[in-house]
């Protein structure tokens, strides 16, 4: 069922961003952004005999608004790594119409899998990577939609359910990623404070 975990997760993270983040400007533009999506995820807008989500046209407003402050070297730097990963996303696509056997399980995780491992292997940090990737899933998910429409005559709403869905599986990916990060650095916090614990004992 296409959109199940883009509604899920979607509520999901706006219940935690909601309630448990602390009361700040940054926490009441994330709640209503992710409120706003979830709200129009079922409407669609037409651009002469192109149909778009309403969704994705203003996921992609948000992704572009966001890179206002980049640097020329940074914006180059997006722009190749989020090409590469339009092109991963649409040439899977096109497999599973060619080749639909490929489909070991959901596409969705597999091309969701793909495209995280793209971005964490070609950026630096993790906020980069979450944007790199979900910059490449739009440019990758319009890149799909014109070759079926063009070239295979398949008509194709830009922005469905079912790209929302990988979007809403990438940031999982990377939440998870985060979250051990900050699982290893408590860790590591611990480790450090119980040995300088011990050096202070010794040295006394």
């Amino acid at each position: 069922m296409e959109g199940v975990y883009a509604y899920w997760i979607g509520w999901g993270l706006w219940t935690i961003i909601s309630f448990f983040w602390p009361k700040t400007k940054r926490r009441m533009g994330y709640a209503i952004l992710i409120l706003a999506l979830l709200i129009v995820l079922p409407l669609s807008i037409q651009f002469g005999q192109i149909q778009f989500h309403l969704a994705f046209v203003l996921f992609s407003i948000y992704l572009s608004w966001h890179m206002k402050s980049y640097e020329m070297s940074r914006l180059i730097h997006v722009f190749i790594v989020s090409i590469t990963i339009a092109a991963a996303h649409a040439g899977f696509q096109m497999l599973l119409i060619f080749d639909p056997v490929i489909e070991y399980t959901d596409s969705r995780w597999m091309a969701s899998c793909i495209i995280a491992i793209i971005a964490f292997f070609l950026s630096r940090n993790l906020k980069d990577r979450l944007y790199v990737a979900l910059i490449g899933l739009v440019q990758g998910e319009l890149l799909t939609s014109m070759v079926l429409v063009r070239h295979m005559r398949i008509e194709q709403t830009i922005g469905d359910l079912y790209f929302f869905d990988i979007v809403a599986i990438v940031s999982v990916l990377f939440s998870i990623v985060w979250g051990f990060q900050q699982i290893s650095i408590w860790i590591a916090d611990q480790l450090i404070s119980e040995s300088k614990q011990r050096v202070l004992k010794q040295s006394s």
